[in-house]
């Protein structure tokens, strides 16, 4: 029998190699063109879980074996929304950063759709954009990255388990934008299941914190005119406009807000009756030695340098367009 961090390098290849023959299928037949913008949401998430699936099956779900989708008690519920919530400065910080290279990615698909199609996406209804753009991919990316690679990994120890499904779940993302804020964040949703045993306090989390950047657009239209100008005029002003001063406060206040988010994490694993068994887990116990408790493998490797490749490819490209 294989061991499990080598059938998950293989799940990992499968998802990528589907996901870059599909992107590459959809630009040349031009697909967008008839696809909707929700379409094209739902079709990432299939390339991403179909493989994986089919995988789980040929290998027998040998591994998801362990894999933590436990019921949840209203105490981690009302912790990870918390968590959630001072994730979002982080996260938006993050994507500033990387708007002084490249453009912030979801405006740029947004834009596109409506350029090509005539329709805006904000004026569809909000629980249609919540599910779209908030509930589809939580649950479906944190049940693969969080829930079956992780699992995969988990006997190599928990730091190189985290790090290494961060980088798959940024990676995913395809493009630099979302790659800096979607590695951070992967971090904090690692060791928040680890701290509350369950795959489903991961997937609330990264629900709501989606779903506070789509409900934020829609409230935005409701507030009076003046704060709607003010508004527009901030998100219109370029990253490379703002003041040093600015940067260093909203640095101070991210740095603020990781601190937060640990001590968060660590209440978690306390209320889960977790505590010792999270402590041990930073401690780097659990780990194994030898083929099971190995991270690479070339199966990874490629699987790793699929999107990389295909994120340089773009950059390249924009460059050469600019």
């Amino acid at each position: 029998m294989q061991n499990r961090s080598r059938l998950a390098g293989r799940q990992y290849l499968a998802m990528m190699a589907v996901w870059l023959i599909a992107g590459l299928l959809v630009s040349v037949i031009r697909l967008d063109r008839f696809l909707s913008y929700y379409s094209s949401h739902s079709l990432v998430e299939l390339e991403l879980l179909v493989p994986a699936v089919v995988l789980l099956v040929m290998d027998r779900f040998e591994v998801m074996r362990g894999t933590r989708m436990k019921a949840i008690g209203i105490k981690v519920i009302l912790w990870a929304l918390l968590l959630s919530v001072i994730l979002l400065p982080i996260t938006n910080f993050l994507n500033l950063l990387s708007q002084l290279l490249v453009p912030n990615n979801i405006v740029v698909e947004i834009e596109h759709y409506t350029l090509l199609t005539g329709t805006v996406v904000w004026d569809r209804p909000l629980l249609l954009n919540l599910f779209y753009m908030a509930v589809m991919p939580a649950v479906v990316e944190e049940f693969l990255f969080r829930g079956v690679l992780y699992q995969g990994f988990r006997s190599c120890g928990l730091l190189k388990t985290a790090v290494i499904t961060s980088l798959m779940f940024a990676l995913a993302h395809g493009n630099l934008n979302q790659f800096l804020y979607a590695f951070v964040i992967g971090l904090f949703l690692a060791y928040l299941v680890e701290a509350s045993g369950s795959v489903y306090a991961s997937m609330l989390a990264h629900m709501c914190l989606n779903g506070v950047s789509v409900a934020l657009v829609y409230i935005e239209k409701v507030l009076p005119e003046n704060i709607t100008s003010a508004l527009v005029e901030a998100e219109n002003t370029s990253v490379h406009d703002l003041s040093l001063v600015y940067w260093i406060i909203y640095g101070v206040i991210t740095g603020a807000c990781i601190v937060l988010a640990i001590i968060v994490v660590r209440t978690i694993a306390k209320v889960s009756g977790r505590e010792l068994i999270y402590k041990e887990a930073r401690k780097g116990h659990g780990r194994l030695k030898g083929k099971e408790g190995r991270v690479f493998s070339v199966e990874l490797l490629i699987g790793l340098m699929i999107p990389i490749i295909y994120i340089a490819f773009m950059l390249l490209a924009e460059l050469i367009r600019s």
